[in-house]
């Protein structure tokens, strides 16, 4: 960098004492003084030009003006009229008219929007502007208007070559203070303009003074990207009863607060109502962003402004702006600005100028998101006529409030999306389950992977309950083959002895059947022995043909993690899971969990704040599709990523093929294992989106991913079977991490039991 240090915070330009230059030998000396720099005598020029707007009934023409402007100069030294002004950054000498003729000069094409009047008003009155990016626009924009007397500039920062997209200045200014560069380019406007700049930004010391020194401001507009400083500012502007404008240059989004006549109104129009705003001095980065959009409401942002948030930190290293938008902006705000300062406006409020919303397309059909379900609803007289097609078997009846007890320890099994795609039939003293293919219809259930593993833990939990209540149980499972909604028949029998003492079917375990719970807490990665591995271990392999695989190695942990983390970012970023995800699974309400008994909670995936906020915005469609168009929703993979980190190891369940009847017993196998952990204390988390978007590509002929999708899913598929023990012939069941945590205080609901079982006897 080659700027002149000395000069680098020059920014008010040089009157010449009139002494200087106040007879012909003076002016000689003076200007020999300047040899070598650029002079540009402007005074005649502008002389005429004032001659001709005092002449507004006739149009004079040139040679008019001109012999008027030589009867003016007849017996004068023109040379020593007006004012020579010196700019020392550009090493401009310039002849200019008096102050007095050159405001009237300047603003004369302002009237009648505003009057000499009102120009004389406003040139009293004094505005300060911190953050010199919006804030150049801004100040520029009043300047030129001349919407105020005085001007107040405060950031710290410089120019740099990305600031050239809004920022219009030249690239000899690289390097130099914003506000430095911003005051010199009003200078060269109007050197009249009494300029103050605070090159090392607002501060604790200097707020008062920025807001008080030589007259309290009438406004300050607030264009800093600081959350402390932007409540600081607030604060103290509405003790000192001074208005506050902000533009986004998102949407056009102006905030007017006017403290003026409002002082005990809370700021940000109390968007950051029960927030303590003392607290603000230090915020992290993870806290930020919840911060802001609490701010900007961001929900009411634009889609590429909601878009380019959640990129933040990922993609992009800032809150982008575009020209057209500060333009905009600065704009709006000197309109804004003078209509206050001429007593014009009088509201507080939160206003938007969206030139989309104003000037699109308005025959543009709204995106909606909407996604046909292939499958019928259950049907009950279905069910009964295919059981009753099944040859008939000597059962024995249970009691129907056994059976209520079994079937609802049974609906605890954990299912992707807590759909809940089991049906119960009892008919003729056996139990039948039904695979209720409307409710478990999703892209995270290809091929009924997802469902057959639910299934297989119900069952798990129909094993343990029965056996307390005295019970042996012997199913066959898919009966009629794997197309048949017909999953398995079940038939309960008095056990012997001999069954109770079986170990698999502890009785303590029982009761962790409705203790069991997704953990997605924050957890701690607290060493395991290899006791407790084993036992886990045990507790999975019980199950035959399962096996039971672990990482507590941190590298293997944050390689998987990652994995998880891409794989997360292509399930939630496809069309299908997208859908699935915001509109099936989740459940963004308490009211809306409590009342539809299915899917998750938000309130459970122990998310963090800024987490949830860039779920909230990646909940709309369009966002989530330009996300994908630009392979960004790196977030998604950031979560997955400290979500492992605090891992005490990852554990995966297998079975030997790939079939309905192993990925049932699969799920029967991650049930024990899960109970198991439970018992020991162990939070379990799933991370199951590779294992059910991985069959898309090895099973499925890429089965509704797109070419790049399957192409990504190809990649991280050869990184995990490098990772892994295990070969590309079997079935994944499961994929979790294991860890300490608090147990969650919400549990995801459960469908009632009338909805769930039918008891249909003859």
């Amino acid at each position: 960098m080659y700027h002149n240090t000395k000069i680098n915070y020059i920014y008010k330009p040089v009157f010449i004492s009139k002494e200087r230059y106040a007879d012909k030998e003076k002016f000689l000396s003076f200007i020999e003084d300047y040899r070598g720099k650029t002079i540009l005598d402007l005074f005649a020029s502008q002389k005429q030009e004032l001659i001709r707007i005092r002449h507004p009934r006739k149009r004079l023409a040139t040679a008019e003006i001109e012999a008027l402007y030589r009867d003016w100069a007849e017996g004068r030294d023109v040379e020593t009229e007006g004012v020579w002004v010196y700019y020392p950054w550009s090493e401009r000498l310039l002849h200019l008219v008096d102050e007095a003729e050159f405001t009237e000069l300047r603003t004369s094409r302002n009237q009648y929007k505003i009057t000499p009047e009102e120009q004389q008003h406003l040139a009293g009155r004094s505005i300060g502007i911190i953050g010199l990016s919006v804030g150049h626009s801004v100040a520029l924009s009043i300047a030129t208007e001349r919407a105020c007397g005085r001007l107040k500039l405060a950031d710290f920062d410089t120019i740099e070559l990305s600031n050239l997209n809004r920022i219009r200045t030249g690239l000899h200014n690289i390097g130099v203070n914003k506000c430095i560069v911003t005051a010199r380019e009003i200078a060269e406007i109007d050197p009249f303009l009494d300029i103050i700049c605070f090159p090392e930004g607002i501060t604790n010391e200097n707020l008062d003074g920025f807001l008080l020194d030589g007259g309290k401001l009438d406004i300050l507009i607030d264009e800093c990207d600081d959350i402390a400083l932007k409540i600081k500012s607030r604060l103290r502007a509405a003790e000192l009863r001074i208005p506050v404008v902000m533009e986004t240059s998102d949407r056009g989004m102006l905030d007017v607060e006017r403290f003026d006549s409002e002082p005990e109104r809370p700021v940000f129009h109390g968007y950051l109502q029960g927030l303590p705003l003392d607290k603000f001095e230090h915020i992290s980065e993870e806290d930020r962003l919840p911060l802001v959009l609490r701010i900007v409401n961001a929900i009411n942002g634009s889609k590429r402004g909601k878009v380019s948030l959640v990129e933040i930190g990922q993609s992009i290293g800032t809150w982008p702006q575009l020209a057209s938008a500060v333009t905009l902006g600065g704009g709006v705000v000197t309109d804004v600005c003078r209509r206050i300062l001429l007593n014009q406006f009088h509201e507080s409020g939160r206003y938007y100028i969206d030139l989309e919303e104003l000037i699109g397309d308005k025959s543009r059909s709204p995106v909606t998101a909407t996604r046909d379900n292939p499958h019928a609803p259950f049907d009950v007289s279905e069910a009964v006529r295919i059981a009753d097609s099944l040859p008939q078997k000597q059962a024995e009846s249970i009691a129907e409030n056994v059976l209520a007890d079994i079937v609802k320890a049974a609906c605890q099994a954990p299912s992707t999306g807590n759909d809940q795609p089991w049906k119960w039939l009892y008919r003729h003293g056996r139990l039948f389950l039904f695979h209720d293919r409307f409710r478990s219809f999703s892209f995270g259930d290809f091929d009924q992977i997802a469902s057959n593993i639910s299934f297989g833990a119900s069952y798990e939990n129909i094993l343990l309950k029965s056996r307390e209540a005295g019970l042996d149980v012997a199913a066959e499972t898919f009966p009629l083959g794997e197309e048949s909604t017909l999953i398995a028949v079940i038939d309960f029998h008095r056990a012997g002895t001999a069954a109770k003492a079986d170990p698999v079917y502890a009785p303590e375990a029982v009761q962790v059947i409705y203790e069991r719970t997704t953990n997605r807490n924050p957890s701690t990665a607290v060493p395991i022995s290899e006791a407790i591995f084993q036992q886990l271990k045990e507790a999975a392999e019980s199950v035959d043909g399962a096996a039971f695989h672990y990482f507590a190695d941190r590298k293997s942990i944050n390689a998987i993690g990652e994995i998880i983390g891409e794989c997360d970012r292509v399930r939630l970023l496809n069309p299908d899971g997208h859908y699935d995800f915001v509109h099936r699974e989740m459940k963004w309400t308490p009211t809306d969990a409590e009342q539809s008994r299915d899917g998750i909670d938000v309130r459970t995936l122990g998310l963090s704040n800024a987490q949830i906020a860039a779920l909230s915005i990646i909940r709309d469609r369009e966002i989530s599709q330009t996300l994908k168009g630009i392979q960004g929703g790196g977030a998604l993979v950031d979560a997955a990523l400290k979500s492992v980190e605090t891992a005490s190891a990852l554990g995966m369940i297998t079975m030997p093929r790939y079939s309905y009847e192993d990925f049932f017993r699969g799920g029967m196998a991650m049930q024990r294992l899960w109970l198991r952990a439970e018992q020991l204390q162990f939070a379990i988390h799933p991370l199951i989106s590779p294992f059910y978007l991985f069959p898309r590509i090895t099973k499925g002929h890429n089965a509704g991913l797109d070419e790049s999708e399957a192409s990504r899913l190809r990649t991280l598929r050869k990184r995990f079977m490098e990772l892994v023990p295990f070969g590309e012939d079997g079935a994944e069941v499961f994929l979790f991490k294991i860890a300490q945590a608090e147990k969650p205080g919400i549990k995801s609901y459960r469908l009632p039991l009338n909805e769930t079982l039918f008891i249909v006897n003859p």
